[in-house]
Formats: C-alpha cells, sequence, structure tokens
C-alpha cells in the first residue's frame, strides 16, 4: 500500500485540530449555556478584532466597531453557511435574551444584529476561558512559528474562497 501524501496527511490533520477545537468550544460555551457555533457568531456580532470580517461594517482602518451591529447575512457569508441556518440560531439567541434585532435606518428591510448587555455579559464570562485555553495550547510554538502557521493558513483558506467563488 502506497503512503498517504504529505497534502492528504495534512488536510486530516486539520480536520482532526478543527474537531479537537470545537470540543474545546463546547467545554467551554457549555459554561454559559450556549454552544460554540452560538458563540462563534456572537463575537462576529460583538466585533471581536480576531474574527475576519467582510461585508459593508468596517471602520476606515478595517476593522469593525465593537457592537456596531452586523447582517445575518453577512456572517452567513463569513461563515460560508446557509442564511436558514444562520436565521435559526439567530432565533435561539434572540430567545434567550442575547442578541437584539433593529431594523437598519438606510433600509428598513434589513435587520441589523447587536448583542444584548446580557450577550455582552456571556462573552465577557467566557473570555478568560478562552484565553487560558488558548495560551496552554500555543505555548509550544514560538512566536515566529505561530506568525508562519497563522500565514501559511490564511494563504490556503483564500486558496479555497476563490476555488469555491
Amino acid at each position: 500500500m502506497q503512503s498517504p501524501a504529505i497534502e492528504e496527511k495534512l488536510v486530516l490533520t486539520i480536520l482532526e485540530l478543527a474537531a479537537a477545537l470545537n470540543r474545546r468550544g463546547d467545554i467551554i460555551s457549555e459554561l454559559v449555556g450556549i454552544t460554540t457555533q452560538q458563540w462563534i457568531i456572537m463575537l462576529y456580532i460583538y466585533g471581536d478584532p480576531n474574527i475576519p470580517y467582510i461585508g459593508k461594517h468596517y471602520s476606515a482602518d478595517k476593522h469593525f466597531q465593537h457592537n456596531a451591529g452586523m447582517l445575518a447575512s453577512d456572517i452567513a457569508e463569513a461563515l460560508n453557511v446557509s442564511r436558514p441556518n444562520i436565521t435559526n440560531i439567530l432565533n435561539l439567541l434572540t430567545s434567550k435574551g442575547l442578541v437584539e434585532q433593529t431594523l437598519d435606518e438606510t433600509d428598513r428591510r434589513r435587520k441589523i444584529l447587536r448583542l444584548t448587555p446580557r450577550g455582552i455579559q456571556i462573552l465577557q464570562r467566557i473570555e478568560p476561558f478562552r484565553r487560558k485555553a488558548n495560551i496552554a495550547l500555543f505555548s509550544v510554538l514560538s512566536k515566529e512559528k505561530l506568525e508562519d502557521t497563522l500565514h501559511n493558513l490564511e494563504e490556503l483558506l483564500q486558496v479555497l474562497k476563490r476555488a469555491n467563488a
């Protein structure tokens, strides 16, 4: 039997890493009664500085404005999931009192999503656990290796995005 190519090993390792990160996210997010997917969506809405944003919601310096609001379609596009899937999660977050929707003043057909004060509090409660877990995970790599890894993964992600466009 032929040994697998390095590319195949890399893809399978990335998938395994993603699954392990999701499990870790589940453990952290369960502390406050939400899922990892709900947590990620809340981070998008709030404007976490580590989230790569798309759409029209950048300030002049290309940084998202904290809790300035976001459209469900922007989140669906950023996460590469269907709009109905995002809508279902947003409905859950709204029913939990973590997200609110307001009509866009420029286009009344669109709804702007923002975290409620309770939603912001949930993110603040999770943050120390997130930081601690990330420090433990990445402590085995030097800053240079982390930067190289991030750069390489971002390049690969761009290749996939262009291929799917």
